[in-house]
């Protein structure tokens, strides 16, 4: 009898710890639904890593010789051919509709150009440069295939680069620009190497007027994406090529300016 209760014992052990497992298993998943609740979804969330400002080659081109001055700034001209007088750009009676649209329903006057800029939430809608008599709208630069689109911001605009800070919070809002668009023809930041600590930037959202302080500059490696990341004071953040290299047919370095909300 003591040898068969024995084994029993041994054949049963084995059998009695695994249905344990097996019903301790049960009970801790029963237990998590129930905290969680059968409502409570999990996504998996997807980060994606943002591709540095890139630009087309077509509309960072080398400076001409004769625009640089004796100091290695760029000497600020307009599109206009010689001889010929500068004429300003042609909006068509649509556009210029639009425009007076919007400014009758605000009350408020804004750059041609700048109209849509205003229906997207968070993104600035003009720029205001003292020291480099710049006065120019914003638009919004999206991300496509992970990279900020800068082509459409030609000589006259200004992008708010998609994912950055809205004018005034406390974090970091980035504009880009550009610096040259062609051979002898240069953009709204040809002159951004020449902004000195204290000067003034002004950023339009809307009715809204932001005032920021310029601190610093640098010149970074064209990938250094760690320029646009958020931060936690409000601070702006211009950013425009710079260093041509012939060998590789554009500019290898970005300047970045920055400074502190006032």
């Amino acid at each position: 009898m003591r040898r068969n209760i024995l084994a029993l014992g041994i054949v049963s052990g084995p059998v009695l710890i695994v249905f344990s497992c097996l019903v301790g298993l049960m009970l801790t998943c029963a237990a998590g639904w129930w905290l969680s609740g059968p409502d409570d979804e999990s996504r998996l969330v997807r980060i994606m890593s943002l591709a540095p400002l890139a630009t087309p080659q077509a509309y960072f081109t080398q400076p001409a010789e004769d625009a640089v001055g004796q100091d290695g700034q760029i000497a600020f001209q307009s599109s206009a051919a010689p001889g010929e007088e500068y004429q300003p750009p042609v909006y068509d009676e649509a556009e210029l509709a639009a425009h007076q649209e919007v400014e009758n329903a605000l009350g408020f006057s804004l750059p041609v150009g700048s109209v849509n800029s205003i229906t997207q939430e968070g993104v600035a809608t003009r720029l205001v440069i003292p020291r480099l008599n710049l006065d120019a709208p914003v638009v919004l630069s999206p991300i496509e295939n992970q990279t900020w689109k800068v082509e459409h911001l030609g000589t006259d605009k200004v992008g708010h680069l998609e994912g950055t800070a809205p004018p005034g919070s406390n974090s970091n809002i980035v504009l880009a620009a550009h610096v040259t668009v062609s051979a002898g023809v240069y953009g709204p930041f040809a002159q951004l190497a020449s902004l000195q600590p204290g000067d003034q930037v002004y950023i339009y959202y809307g009715q809204d007027v932001y005032e920021y302080i310029i601190d610093d500059y640098d010149t970074v490696d064209r990938t250094a994406i760690e320029v646009t990341h958020p931060t936690n004071t409000g601070r702006v953040t211009l950013i425009t090529c710079s260093n041509w290299s012939a060998a590789e047919g554009r500019y290898v370095e970005r300047l970045v300016v920055t400074g502190h909300l006032n």
